[in-house]
């Protein structure tokens, strides 16, 4: 992974609601075909478009922002983690889950030491086989164990406390003492639990073609909104769900296709493609989804060739209005904002995470 020294971060201007219903609700506003500007299929040609675009969704500029490194943890001889496979914070530690040794890992962000490890690969209480992500509650660490079909819950010092059986978690994130978790296993994808770990109640409803694809790998990604609901993406498909556990409702929230989406055309076949990465709240409170890795001549990484130099990442408003679009050096496929921070993740890499600092 090349390490971001100063790196400054171009956003590229264009003019460009989770819970438990039935089905996405029609009345959901989406973007007039005449305003709605085509999308290049490659980084290449993305960022061709994005450097020639003309005028901005903001003329004044002012949604700019610069990042630069602030601390790098990580990547030493002897690193407190290996690889990252998910990351959560709590205060001032970092927890990562680390599928090369099947752990999870707390490391000091004032230090950049480890503090504790606990875990090995394993099915007994404790053990991990398939470490997924992670998320710091007020009270609890909640970790996706895939092939175990199961989260478990330990405390900020590491402690095991119990299991919850789920089958193949993708992704968990807390509200309040409330842990909610996707998992296509089941009839609803979100499903909430309280601090124990007691079953509370199961939401939402997802296009019916991807729900076959229950024990895919990182299939799907959500996020907390500010208004209590559930950003949901899929690896496979493009667009993003909003699940309400409040209401029950299910809409879609933005259906803005991703690059390279024509390319998934019969997922039974096999042929997946990835279309978006993860999705994080941004520096301005805006959603953000990281798109999928590219080599610098604008094919895929998976196709061969040297790594990219640069990530994209689409930028929507609390709406779902596409906004426009930012570049981020290196083949970023984690972020997430802590402490008025961005901290970023190349899973292509050995461990490394990176802080950066914000100017606007």
């Amino acid at each position: 992974m090349k390490m971001i020294t100063g790196v400054s971060i171009s956003i590229f201007l264009s003019v460009m609601s989770f819970a438990c219903g039935k089905n996405p609700a029609p009345e959901t506003e989406t973007l007039e075909t005449e305003t709605a500007v085509e999308q290049p299929d490659t980084l290449a040609q993305w960022v061709s478009w994005a450097e020639e675009s003309g005028e901005g969704f903001w003329e004044d500029g002012s949604h700019r922002f610069q990042l630069s490194e602030a601390e790098v943890y990580g990547g030493q001889e002897m690193p407190p983690f290996y690889n990252v496979e998910g990351f959560s914070f709590r205060g001032d530690t970092m927890y990562i889950s680390d599928p090369a040794d099947q752990a999870l890992v707390a490391v000091s962000l004032t230090t950049g030491e480890r503090l504790w490890k606990v875990g090995e690969p394993g099915e007994g209480p404790g053990h991990f086989n398939g470490i997924g992500e992670v998320a710091a509650g007020s009270s609890r660490i909640a970790v996706c164990d895939m092939s175990n079909n199961r989260i478990s819950l330990l405390s900020h010092s590491g402690e095991f406390i119990t299991d919850i059986s789920i089958q193949c978690p993708f992704d968990v994130t807390w509200k309040g003492d409330t842990l909610f978790a996707l998992s296509l296993a089941e009839e609803k994808p979100l499903n909430m639990y309280d601090i124990s770990g007691e079953f509370i109640a199961a939401c939402g409803e997802l296009p019916e073609e991807i729900k076959y694809l229950s024990y895919a790998n990182r299939h799907l990604h959500g996020v907390m909104a500010r208004d209590g609901s559930v950003l949901v993406i899929s690896r496979f498909l493009s667009g993003i769900w909003k699940i309400d556990p409040v209401t029950g409702s299910t809409e879609l929230f933005s259906e803005t296709v991703f690059p390279q989406g024509e390319m998934v055309n019969d997922l039974q076949s096999g042929g997946f493609m990835v279309l978006c990465r993860d999705i994080f709240i941004g520096p301005d409170g805006m959603v953000n989804v990281i798109l999928p890795m590219f080599t610098e001549e604008g094919g895929r990484l998976s196709d061969g060739g040297e790594p990219q130099m640069t990530t994209v990442i689409h930028r929507y408003s609390k709406d779902g209005e596409y906004l426009d679009s930012w570049a981020l050096n290196g083949t970023v496929g984690i972020a997430l904002m802590h402490g008025g921070q961005l901290f970023t993740v190349d899973r292509y890499a050995d461990g490394v995470v990176i802080a950066h600092n914000i100017t606007r």
